[in-house]
């Protein structure tokens, strides 16, 4: 087997669901083989990448007043089953927990599938005065839902490894507004971070979660065409307060339901940023979140081994400090190594023979362009930090042009049906429901949300009705 046969993938826009299984594998993100269905090994790198992507999220909570917690991963049956009548079927797709040991329980316990039931139970003993609120916590643990359709790594599984859910609590509905409008903030600094494109949509009345005011969806498509949910923000109103006696006394001493809201992404957001920025070498990660920034290679010439090590060496040590750095100083031939890395996205190589031995220079190899540049050693520490920024630039003007391209505004039926098999449509919505439920009939899918007034004053017209259109409603495949 030659090196490159050791890296192959199937081509990206060949068949993007087995490449994307093969590059989980390949640049060891994720191993598939262990045996129960929709639940996946984190390998050491993939689950050094993620940490990365949760430490940008993390930054942007503590930046806003969010507060970490942890609370327990098992609910009993009795506290749980008070959701059961906001989401229809939920019940179906817990895991429950029957015996301990050798003996039957009385009353069954579920694995976490959501945290509102945990949280709540617990929350309406903390919160007594309006002194109590604001409060906004957060948590990043597992979650467990019994997922029936196909499974899918990172995409749809069974057990959600990296699942961050923040929970806020508000004294005044309009307070709960102002942290929904938060909440979307902080999801598209973290997106703009990660490269990632996305748009900002309303879901419908239809599809917002069952007694909640509204909720808000970061919506991007994959390169099969299929739309990706990438998070949520929801404002419950006091819904919950109903339901666990979340109340407060106010300044006058008399007792409120609390507001709450909430908003939580999971690995999703990797699955998302590999999917967009990988190509048929493997990954191609943003220098701030690859978990190795740049590796130096070695490249041994007959008589010329120690020396070129020596220098490798020295070269690691300048960059050390500074940098997430990686010497590469296997036996493996440097053909092998070169697409290793490439597979694992690092955002730049640092290749060293006997020419830049001799010349105290280095060839430095950027990921995203495919393309070498010659730079003198004492100049390394400047470029590489200019070149971390033109790598990132670049990737960002990728990810607006794969948008484009991927994306349509409709101003009819017709031009929707057209485009909505390999693209996420957007078209002029009045608002009215039986307008929305006819374009999904004609369509055959769902929409996936709207951008509000997005459109108002513009002319346009709904597409079924022919009145004017204050909305951009979007529709498509989704996962």
């Amino acid at each position: 087997m030659s090196e490159r046969e050791a890296f192959e993938l199937t081509p990206k826009g060949e068949n993007f669901s087995r490449w994307f299984d093969e590059v989980l594998f390949k640049a060891e993100i994720l191993d598939e083989r262990y045996p129960v269905k929709g639940m996946y090994v984190w390998l050491p790198f993939g689950y050094e990448l993620m940490e990365n992507v949760m430490n940008v999220m993390e930054r942007l909570m503590r930046q806003t007043g969010h507060k970490r917690v942890y609370f327990p991963g098992v609910v009993p049956e009795g506290v749980l089953s008070r959701e059961f009548r906001f989401i229809k079927g939920f019940e179906d797709s817990i895991y429950w927990i029957t015996r301990l040991g050798k003996q039957e329980i009385r009353e069954k316990l579920a694995l976490r599938p959501t945290s509102e039931a945990i949280m709540y139970e617990v929350l309406n003993r903390w919160i007594t005065s309006y002194k109590d609120l604001p409060l906004r916590i957060y948590q990043i643990v597992p979650v467990y839902r019994y997922e029936t359709k196909a499974t899918r790594p990172m995409l749809r599984v069974r057990e959600i490894v990296f699942f961050k859910e923040g929970h806020t609590f508000h004294a005044t509905y309009e307070d709960a507004v102002k942290q929904v409008e938060l909440e979307v903030w902080i999801y598209k600094k973290f997106y703009e971070e990660l490269l990632v494109p996305y748009v900002v949509v309303k879901t419908t009345p239809w599809d917002t979660f069952p007694g909640a005011k509204y909720n808000y969806d970061l919506i991007t498509i994959m390169p099969d065409g299929k739309a990706l949910e990438l998070g949520s923000a929801i404002n419950f109103g006091d819904l919950f307060a109903r339901t666990y006696g979340l109340e407060y006394m106010d300044e006058n001493g008399q007792k409120r339901n609390v507001n709450t809201t909430s908003f939580g992404i999971s690995e999703r957001s990797l699955a998302a940023l590999i999917a967009i920025h990988g190509d048929d070498r493997g990954l191609k990660l943003p220098p701030k979140l690859a978990p190795i920034q740049i590796v130096v290679v070695p490249i041994p010439s007959k008589g010329y081994e120690e020396k070129v090590l020596e220098y490798a060496k020295e070269v690691y040590n300048a960059l050390a400090g500074d940098y997430r750095v990686e010497l590469d100083d296997t036996d493996e031939r440097p053909g092998y190594k070169f697409f290793k890395w490439e597979m694992k996205g690092v955002p730049v190589r640092i290749e060293v023979g006997r020419k830049e031995y001799e010349e105290r220079t280095l060839t430095l190899f950027r990921r995203d362009k495919m393309e070498r540049s010659l730079v003198p050693f004492d100049d390394l520490g400047s470029r590489i930090e200019s070149l971390f920024g033109e790598i990132e630039e670049e990737m960002r003007r990728q990810t607006r042009e794969y948008f484009e391209k991927r994306t349509v505004h409709a101003e009819t039926v017709e031009e929707i049906r057209e485009n909505v098999g390999e693209k996420i449509v957007s078209f002029p919505w009045c608002g009215l429901e039986e307008c929305g439920h006819e374009v999904e009939e004609e369509i055959g899918y769902g929409i996936l949300g709207y951008e509000e007034n997005a459109l108002e004053g513009r002319g346009e017209k709904c597409v079924i009705c022919g009145r004017e259109a204050k909305h951009r409603a979007w529709i498509g495949r989704s996962y």
